[in-house]
C-alpha cells in the first residue's frame, strides 16, 4: 500500500520530471510514511511513498525493477494471491529477490504483457515502465478499490494516487470541471472518468491504459458477469458461497503488520469478524465509533459489543461528537481529494483504528450492494409495478394527482419529504432505470437548473446540457432487464464503486491505514452476479443468502435487527456545532462570489432544511463543495521550476 506517482514526457528535462514526481510524492506522505523512492528513465520518472505491509524490509522498496532493470513497477494496493502466482512463476524460471507482492506484477508482465491483470486477485492501481519498448502501462483493479488519476501535460502524461498530488506537481491546474460539478450535485460525488478538476481524469475500474509513441489509449479488461451464467441456485448455494467467503477472508488476512477490523454490529461486519475469528487463535482486534450527542437510533455500540463478545474480540470503542467533527473538518475536506457528501464516518473510525495500533483494517463494505441489503432492491421493483399501473391513468389526471401528493416545485426545488418528492415525480418516470435515478439522485435536473438561476450565466448551467447525468445510467444497467438485477448492477457500479470505495480509500489513507474489503473480492462478486436471474426470490429477502451461508456464526439479534447503516447524526450537527460553518459556506456573500448558484434559491433551500423539509445531504453537498473549492484555491502549487540538479542521479533505460 502506498501513494504512487509518475510522468512520461520528452518535453521536460530529466531533472524537471524528477522535480514533478518528488512534489507529488511529498503531497502523499500520509499514504506512505515508512519509505520513499524515485527512479528516472530516458523519458519517464516513477515515484512512490510506501506504507509497509508485506515484506517490510528494504527489499520491498519501490519503484521495483525486474532482474535486468529493463522493466519497473510502482503499485498502490495488495495482490492477495501473490504467493500462488510466485510459485507458478518460479516454476517457469523467474527469480524473485523480495517477499513483496509487488514483484509478481513484474514477472507476470514479462510473461503475458497487458494480460497480467486477469491473473491478479486484489486491489490495485499500478504503473509499469517498459524501457526497451519505451511504453507505460497503467491498470486499475476490477471494482476500483484503489484510485488512479492522470492528466495530460506538455508532450505526455502525469499520474498519481490523488488529485491533490497531481496539482502539487505544478504541471496540473486547479480549475474546476463544471460538467463534473453539475454531476456532483446529482449524485453527491463525481462520476468517472471525470474528476472535479478540468483535465484530470480517473482511470475507471477494470480498465487499463497504455502510452506509447505519444499515444494514449484506454481499454476495459473486466466487467460484471451477466446473470444466468452460473448453475441453478441449488440447495448447496449457501455452502458454496461460504467456501468463497472463507477463501477471500483468508487471503485478505495476509499481512506482516498488525491487522484489525471495523465492527458496527451490522450483518456484514459481524460476518466478517466471525470468519476472521475462526482463522486465528488470537483475539481479533475490532473498532467501532459511537456518538455521545447522537439522537436515539444512531448509536450502534451495543450491537458491536454483542458481536465482539460472541467472537472473543479485543474490542475498542471510540466516542465522538459534533465538536470533534468541527475540529477535524478542514482535514477531512483536504483528504477527501474530491467533493463528496460522505466520508466523515470512515475518517473517524479509521482514526480510531490507527491510533489503536493497527495498520490494516478489514471492512464489511460492499455486503449491502452484493447481497441486496438496501431498500432500493425492494423499492424499485415495487415502484416499477406501481408505475405500470400509474401509466394507465390519463396524463392530465396523473399531473393533478402528482401536485396533490406534493410533487410541485417550490422555489425551484421539489417539496418537503422524500416520499412526496418520489410520488410527485412518478408521472415523469416510466422505467425502472428512471425510478432508480429518482431514488438515488440528490437533485433532479430541473431542481439544479432552478438553483443555477434564470439568467443562465452560471458556468454549471452552461455545462449541464452536455453529457447529461441521466445519459450515464443505461450503459451501466447492462444485463439488468429485470428491476432487481438492474438495481444490483447500478448499486455496485455507481454507489459502491464511485462513492463508497473512493471515499473509503481517501479517508482511511488520511491516517495511513489500509482498508481491505473481503466481501467484494472479485470471486465473491462474480459468484453472486452469475447466479441465475430470480435467485433472490428463492431466498426470500436477498441478504438471506449471506445469513444462511454463515448461520452458525451470526448472533440471532444481529440477524433480526433493523438495518441502520454506518450512520452519524450529521443533521443534528449541522443545526448545532457545525451551523456556523454551514452558514458561512452558504452565505449570500459566499454564494455570490462563487457565481454558481442563485443566492436567494440557496438561502431558501437552507431555510427549508432548518424547518425539516429537506434531508441533510441536499444541503451538505453545497457546504462540502464550497469548502473543497476554498481548500483547492489555498493549495495551488508554486510555479514549476524544474531546478533539481541531475548530478549523481542514476538514469535507467
Amino acid at each position: 500500500m502506498c501513494g504512487i506517482a509518475g510522468i512520461i514526457t520528452e518535453k521536460l528535462s530529466p531533472w524537471a520530471r524528477r522535480e514533478a514526481v518528488e512534489r507529488m510524492c511529498a503531497a502523499m506522505v500520509h499514504r506512505g510514511p515508512d519509505d520513499a523512492g524515485v527512479e528516472e528513465f530516458s523519458s519517464a520518472c516513477l515515484g512512490m511513498r510506501r506504507l509497509n505491509i508485506i515484506d517490510t524490509s528494504a527489499r520491498g522498496r519501490q519503484p521495483m525493477p525486474n532482474e535486468d532493470k529493463s522493466v519497473w513497477v510502482v503499485l498502490n494496493g495488495e495482490i492477495y494471491n501473490f504467493q500462488f502466482l510466485r510459485s507458478e512463476l518460479e516454476g517457469r524460471g523467474h527469480v524473485f529477490r523480495s517477499g513483496a507482492d509487488t514483484e509478481v506484477i513484474l514477472h507476470l508482465y514479462e510473461e503475458m504483457g497487458e494480460g497480467l491483470c486477469r491473473h491478479l486477485r486484489g486491489m490495485f492501481g499500478f504503473a509499469v515502465w517498459d524501457g526497451p519498448c519505451r511504453r507505460m502501462l497503467f491498470a486499475r483493479d476490477r471494482l476500483g478499490i484503489k484510485p488512479f488519476y492522470y492528466a495530460e501535460v506538455p508532450g505526455g502524461w502525469v499520474f498519481a494516487s490523488e488529485v491533490g498530488a497531481l496539482t502539487a506537481s505544478g504541471l496540473v491546474g486547479t480549475e474546476p470541471d463544471y460538467a463534473a460539478l453539475d454531476h456532483y450535485l446529482s449524485f453527491g460525488y463525481v462520476p468517472p472518468p471525470r474528476t472535479a478538476l478540468r483535465g484530470v481524469h480517473v482511470l475507471p475500474p477494470g480498465h487499463l491504459a497504455r502510452i506509447r509513441n505519444g499515444r494514449f489509449s484506454v481499454e476495459q479488461w473486466w466487467d460484471f458477469p451477466e446473470a444466468g451464467e452460473g448453475p441453478d441456485p441449488a440447495d448447496d448455494t449457501p455452502a458454496r458461497l461460504r467456501s468463497v467467503l472463507e477463501e477471500s477472508v483468508r487471503l485478505h488476512r495476509i499481512s506482516d503488520v498488525p491487522l484489525g477490523a471495523f465492527l458496527s454490529g451490522g450483518i456484514d461486519s459481524t460476518a466478517l469478524v466471525g470468519l476472521m475469528a475462526r482463522m486465528t487463535e488470537r483475539p481479533v482486534r475490532t473498532f467501532s465509533v459511537g456518538f455521545s450527542d447522537a439522537p436515539e437510533g444512531f448509536d450502534e455500540r451495543s450491537y458491536a459489543r454483542e458481536a465482539a463478545a460472541a467472537f472473543g474480540a479485543e474490542h475498542t470503542e471510540v466516542v465522538m461528537n459534533g465538536a470533534v467533527v468541527r475540529e477535524e473538518l478542514p482535514r477531512i475536506i483536504r483528504h477527501l481529494d474530491q467533493p463528496s457528501f460522505d466520508g466523515v464516518n470512515t475518517y473517524l473510525v479509521s482514526r480510531a483504528a490507527r491510533e489503536g495500533g493497527v495498520t490494516v483494517a478489514l471492512s464489511g463494505l460492499g455486503g449491502d450492494e452484493v447481497f441486496g441489503g438496501y431498500d432500493t432492491y425492494q423499492m424499485i421493483p415495487r415502484w416499477a409495478s406501481a408505475a405500470r399501473m400509474w401509466g394507465r391513468i390519463p396524463l392530465a389526471l396523473r399531473r393533478a394527482l402528482g401536485r396533490a401528493l406534493g410533487g410541485g416545485v417550490a422555489n425551484g426545488v421539489s417539496a418537503t419529504s422524500a416520499r412526496a418528492r418520489k410520488l410527485g415525480r412518478l408521472p415523469w418516470v416510466d422505467s425502472p432505470l428512471g425510478l432508480y435515478a429518482l431514488a438515488r439522485l440528490t437533485l433532479w435536473p430541473a431542481e439544479k437548473a432552478a438553483l443555477y438561476g434564470e439568467d443562465g450565466r452560471s458556468p454549471l448551467a452552461e455545462a449541464s446540457g452536455a453529457d447529461s447525468v441521466l445519459d450515464l445510467l443505461p450503459a451501466l444497467a447492462r444485463g439488468g432487464g429485470r428491476p432487481w438485477t438492474m438495481v444490483s448492477r447500478l448499486e455496485m457500479q455507481i454507489y459502491m464503486c464511485w462513492r463508497l470505495l473512493r471515499d473509503t480509500d481517501a479517508m482511511s489513507m488520511a491516517h495511513s491505514l489500509e482498508v481491505r474489503v473481503p466481501l467484494i473480492d472479485h470471486e465473491v462478486v462474480e459468484f453472486v452476479c452469475s447466479l441465475p436471474a430470480g435467485w433472490e426470490r428463492r431466498w426470500g429477502h436477498p441478504k438471506r443468502l449471506l445469513t444462511e451461508a454463515l448461520s452458525d456464526l451470526l448472533p440471532p439479534r444481529i440477524v433480526s435487527r433493523t438495518k441502520q447503516g454506518f450512520a452519524f447524526p450529521m443533521e443534528k450537527w449541522m443545526k448545532a456545532e457545525l451551523r456556523e460553518v454551514v452558514e458561512d459556506a452558504l452565505s449570500v456573500q459566499s454564494v455570490r462570489r462563487r457565481g454558481f448558484f442563485s443566492p436567494l434559491k440557496v438561502r431558501a433551500l437552507y431555510e427549508g432544511f432548518l424547518r425539516g423539509e429537506y434531508e441533510y445531504p441536499v444541503i451538505w453537498q453545497f457546504v462540502v463543495l464550497e469548502l473543497w473549492l476554498r481548500d483547492m484555491e489555498s493549495r495551488r502549487a508554486e510555479p514549476f521550476r524544474g531546478t533539481v540538479s541531475p548530478a549523481g542521479r542514476e538514469n535507467h533505460l
